[in-house]
């Protein structure tokens, strides 16, 4: 179910839904933040998976829609808290309105990145292909997965695959592996492992994609490279001197991907 919550609640706050004020693992929420630029799912203390999103980013709330139909489809209830002016009952009335069809949108990029270590790029080349978290593990492969736990995402989100935009964040998530813990600093000492770049329309065309309104796209248990890879960059690729951030591997990798194989 959908459930709107006034101006009032805070994610750090009892669940006002539920008589005893929990939440457990069948609650999630959606905030449109005017205090944020862009979008994250990092709320300090929050009791339950939250996703903000400033109103600028998703003004045909399309984001919105691609978190209600992916919480839905597992059975959690959402919390859904609007901005000052805007009206979460039409908001809502829209998404019952609005087919749930995944299709490639002018708004999708062409291409997108999957940033992973250079251990685990050893074993990606071995198998063909890129496994879940959870299709890792039924193989004795254990690897950290940070967000889980501070930030209360799915236990269902181990089941795919992440791509993210080519300028996203998937660096710092290679380096808060690397670290064991969390780190948001694009600027921090970094060692890179690989950008998997992947052709978006292709495997749109093949109904291999998911939504879940926080990843711009996912895709369950397995994808192979052979149909849907087209480039893998690594520091390799580059003068062996340069002091790597996850802000410069993303510019640098991003500028070699467009010099080859558009120029």
């Amino acid at each position: 179910m959908i459930y709107i919550a006034n101006s009032a609640w805070f994610p750090t706050e009892k669940n006002p839904f539920e008589i005893n004020g929990e939440y457990g693992e069948g609650w999630s929420a959606f905030i449109y933040d005017l205090e944020i630029a862009y979008f994250t799912n990092v709320y300090s203390d929050a009791k339950l998976h939250t996703v903000r999103f400033s109103p600028k980013v998703d003004e045909n709330n399309e984001r919105l829609f691609d978190f209600l139909n992916y919480e839905l489809s597992y059975q959690r209830n959402v919390i859904l808290k609007v901005s000052k002016g805007m009206k979460a009952e039409s908001i809502i009335r829209k998404f019952r309105a609005t087919s749930n069809d995944i299709k490639y949108r002018k708004s999708d990029m062409e291409y997108m990145v999957h940033s992973t270590t250079k251990s685990a790029w050893m074993m990606i080349n071995v198998e063909g292909a890129l496994l879940s978290p959870n299709a890792l593990k039924e193989r004795g492969i254990k690897i950290n997965e940070i967000g889980l736990e501070p930030m209360h995402e799915p236990k269902d989100y181990s089941d795919y695959i992440m791509l993210d935009v080519p300028n996203g964040c998937g660096e710092l998530v290679v380096n808060s592996r690397n670290l064991g813990y969390v780190c948001i600093d694009p600027n921090a000492n970094y060692q890179p492992g690989v950008r998997l770049y992947f052709d978006m329309k292709k495997m749109f065309t093949d109904r291999l994609i998911r939504r879940d309104g926080l990843h711009p796209a996912k895709i369950k248990d397995r994808l192979p490279l052979e149909k849907y890879l087209i480039a893998a960059i690594t520091p390799d690729d580059f003068d062996a001197t340069i002091q790597w951030t996850p802000t410069l591997f993303t510019e640098k990798a991003n500028q070699l991907f467009k010099d080859k194989y558009f120029n």
